[in-house]
């Protein structure tokens, strides 16, 4: 059997909408096990009711990547449910623009625990499991582009997945042997809820255009040519079914050109 063929367990946090809504489902549709977890519960609930549906089993509770004793109580629970998870998604984050010298202490806070905080404590408890088994498996990282080509005016979430990319470097020779693989996402535009506490009021998207015009690149968020989540969740599945013994340690992925060139820092 293969590695694509076997019934997996995978964990995704920020499972309520966007990419781990549409992982979600994918995998659900393959038949695996779920643990989805997330802080809006009515929305969480929605996406486990149809995962069930597509005939999924499916563990789903809160979540709060940035709290380590609610990490640790979702993974304790999960694995009495379904059992050790043996991939593990870092999908919680958000992004707030702004520039820095204008950002709230509280909004710094925030991005900063949800982007990296979050994903060590995850991560952590995570691969403690499959490492303490003995079992193979996967930590997948949902990263960005903004950690090659950082932008202006995101400077706090250009950073948290910066230091992202470094992290997966660092665990991928902690963990080499193991049998863990640790596999990096470098995401370009995605329609997703992860914008959707911005500002889209005209006047916003105006200046946000401009600043990213004084440096030769587009804010691609609102051109109107961006990926789908299906897309990215097939990404992750190529990646993680991967037999034993080859891993894909980086997936860049961008919408098609144009549009892939402009979030590439290309102009």
């Amino acid at each position: 059997m293969t590695t694509e063929e076997r019934q997996r367990t995978m964990l995704i946090t920020g499972a309520s909408a966007g990419l781990g809504e549409s992982l979600a489902l994918a995998c659900a549709r393959k038949g695996w096990r779920l643990a989805l977890g997330a802080r809006r519960v009515d929305r969480l609930e929605d996406v486990a009711r149809r995962a069930r549906e597509a005939g999924a089993s499916v563990f789903a509770a809160p979540l709060d990547v940035t709290d380590e004793h609610s990490v640790e109580r979702f993974f304790g629970e999960s694995e009495a449910a379904l059992g050790v998870a043996d991939i593990v998604v870092n999908n919680a984050g958000l992004s707030k623009p702004g520039l820095l010298h204008e950002s709230a202490t509280a909004d710094i806070r925030r991005e900063v625990e949800t982007n990296l905080l979050g994903a060590l404590f995850v991560t952590r408890r995570g691969v403690a499991a499959l490492v303490s088994s003995k079992s193979r498996g996967d930590i997948v990282f949902m990263g960005s582009d903004a950690a090659t080509f950082p932008r202006p005016g995101q400077a706090i979430y250009s950073a948290t997945k910066g230091a992202l990319e470094v992290l997966c470097t660092s665990l991928s020779r902690e963990l080499e042997g193991t049998g863990v693989r640790i596999i990096r996402m470098r995401l370009g535009p995605t329609v997703s809820e992860f914008a959707a506490e911005w500002d889209l009021s005209p006047e916003a998207l105006e200046a946000r255009t401009e600043l990213f015009r004084r440096f030769g690149t587009r804010d691609a968020r609102h051109l109107g040519t961006l990926m789908q989540g299906e897309d990215v969740a097939e990404a992750i599945l190529f990646a993680v079914g991967r037999p034993p013994g080859v891993v894909i340690d980086t997936i860049d992925i961008y919408p098609e050109a144009p549009l892939g060139n402009a979030v590439k820092g290309l102009r």
